[in-house]
């Protein structure tokens, strides 16, 4: 593991010409809030995982997601098999209309049954030795912020509880960076992934390139653009020129290898 076992000095004294981290957000963000660590609060990307592998969920009959974007929409409609007859129910901050969720993800998600709560904020999770309810306060619009984003005030005296016996969070992830060297001076993206401070995605590591994404197709525009920058770092080592990017596709000139870059593997058989 990068970091870990393996860092990326450690790649350049190999004989590694440049590393590019691409280390995603593997690492579920928390509510930060009292109760959170009772047994039955489960982060939603743990639990979509063991969907995924057909593993079973230990989850109760009266389960509360918290969040509002794709995640959520996964959790909540996965809760809802996972519970046939069940009661579910979404918290959001904030209106529908400003769910960050895919409409149609949404609008599937309303089709099923499932209860939104819009415009509540969690404060605390009940609970003795297992979760037995969510505390929740209404939320209101408040100064417009940084970017024209709207802030959200809390409603005095607005706290109610959502019963439940099992609470799942989806308010985003961020990358894990455990043992990665502070001396790489990353930086934090709003989404929550790591990216080098240079305008190339450099870090402070010579040879050292750190790129990112909230979604792939921005994830593949990032991981292009390291990609350009690493071929600048390497011509500049041999003291070359940069030169332009060849074009994949054809284009009007023919795609070839550059010089000193192997051919790609590839394999004919049709996938399956």
């Amino acid at each position: 593991k990068i970091g870990v076992t393996l860092h990326p000095q450690d790649l350049l004294e190999a004989g590694y010409q440049a590393v590019v981290l691409a280390l995603g957000t593997s690492r579920h963000r928390t509510l930060g809030i009292p109760g959170e660590d009772l047994p039955g609060v489960i982060p939603a990307l743990s639990m979509l995982r063991e969907v995924h592998r057909g593993r079973p969920v230990k989850a109760g009959r009266r389960i509360v997601v918290v969040g509002g974007g794709d995640v959520a929409m996964d959790a909540v409609r996965s809760a809802v098999r996972l519970t046939p007859g069940g009661e579910v129910t979404l918290v959001y901050r904030r209106t529908r209309d400003r769910m960050p969720a895919d409409p149609e993800e949404l609008k599937g998600a309303e089709e099923e049954g499932i209860h939104f709560l819009f415009e509540r904020a969690p404060v605390r999770v009940m609970g003795t030795d297992h979760v037995e309810g969510l505390v929740v306060q209404r939320m209101e619009p408040g100064p417009v912020g940084a970017g024209a984003l709207q802030s959200l005030v809390a409603v005095p005296g607005s706290e109610e509880t959502i019963p439940c016996d099992t609470l799942i969070v989806a308010v985003g992830q961020q990358a894990d960076l455990t043992g990665i060297e502070p001396g790489l001076d990353l930086k934090w993206s709003r989404g929550g992934w790591a990216e080098g401070k240079g305008e190339d995605h450099s870090t402070a590591l010579p040879g050292v390139f750190a790129a990112g994404g909230k979604s792939v197709v921005y994830a593949m525009a990032a991981g292009t653009r390291a990609a350009e920058a690493v071929d600048r770092w390497l011509r500049a080592k041999r003291g070359e020129a940069p030169a332009p990017r060849p074009d994949p596709f054809g284009g009007s000139t023919p795609f070839h290898l550059t010089a000193g870059y192997s051919k790609p593997l590839w394999n004919p058989e049709p996938r399956t």
